[in-house]
């Protein structure tokens, strides 16, 4: 049996692959190396993941985990150890949740693969695996079109005066704008990302109003122009795209590639299912 899992931070989506026609779906929280150790790891996969499956570890044979901070052989191991020491009979495979987003988005096909949620990140693939890798800077260096970095805009805009008078009066109901608790939040708690994404709802409430859209466009041409544009052969290959940004965002999107004579690809909210038809496969 196969189980495969695709985890983010906050929360992993786990499969059970009995057969074609026989899958077990599973959730927990994320497993992210930067903030487990192998043995916090073990024990939380044996309390929470284990029941949920219904098997015996044993009946295991392969895993593929695809992480968030999966991105080096250190981090990998501290994933993989963990792994082994909860199924012994399996053989362990650990990568980057960037890899995840390329085989559930391009299959076997040669694509770009696009991550658009909290944070951003993209790639170009072959088929078979990652060929390039634009830097990703993260929340304070980089992260456009991401949904925190559509907040930060977003709130930006609050404060700078940009906001037009009804959308501003509607966003401080709903938040309660003081800059106080969102300097805290920025400054000095420890997922100041996750905090600006939450405004993408809002913003999404909103999108049908030009300066919302103009927004999320120049965000988007933003990322565009910075990651997807800088990969060879970029005009002939589809550009696919993962993630709830992209994904409630996507006829904007489409507007950012025709303007860029770019084809757009595959949305997709969630890489789970399509990983699944990916091993299958």
């Amino acid at each position: 049996m196969q189980l495969i899992a695709d985890s983010g931070s906050t929360k992993t989506s786990w499969r059970l692959i009995k057969g074609a026609n026989d899958i077990v779906e599973a959730s927990t929280i994320g497993y992210n190396p930067h903030y487990f150790d192998t043995k916090k790891m073990e024990k939380s996969l044996q309390s929470l993941l284990i029941p949920q499956l219904g098997i015996a570890v044993t009946e295991v044979s392969q895993v593929y985990f695809y992480g968030a901070g999966c991105s080096t052989p250190s981090s990998n191991a501290v994933v993989e150890k963990a792994f082994s020491n909860v199924f012994p009979e399996a053989n362990i495979y650990v990568d980057h949740d960037l890899l995840g987003a390329a085989r559930a988005l391009c299959g076997q096909s040669t694509g770009i693969a696009c991550i658009l949620g909290t944070g951003s990140n993209s790639c170009a693939f072959d088929g078979k695996s990652i060929t390039d890798n634009v830097s990703s800077l993260g929340f304070m260096l980089g992260d456009e079109g991401s949904g925190a970095s559509l907040g930060r805009r977003l709130v930006r805009s609050f404060f700078y005066r940009e906001m037009p008078s009804d959308i501003k009066e509607s966003f401080n109901e709903r938040y309660q704008m003081d800059k106080d608790v969102i300097f805290k939040e920025v400054y000095k708690s420890a997922l100041p990302s996750r905090y600006m994404a939450q405004f993408t709802k809002f913003m999404n409430e909103h999108i049908e109003k030009p300066f919302m859209r103009n927004l999320v466009k120049e965000e988007f041409g933003a990322f565009i122009d910075t990651q997807v544009l800088k990969y060879e052969n970029v005009q002939s290959i589809p550009i696919n795209f993962l993630g709830s940004v992209a994904f409630f965002f996507q006829d904007i999107m489409l507007e950012v590639l025709e303007e860029r004579q770019l084809k757009m690809g595959r949305i997709i909210q969630e890489p789970i299912t399509a990983l699944v038809d990916y091993h299958l496969a």
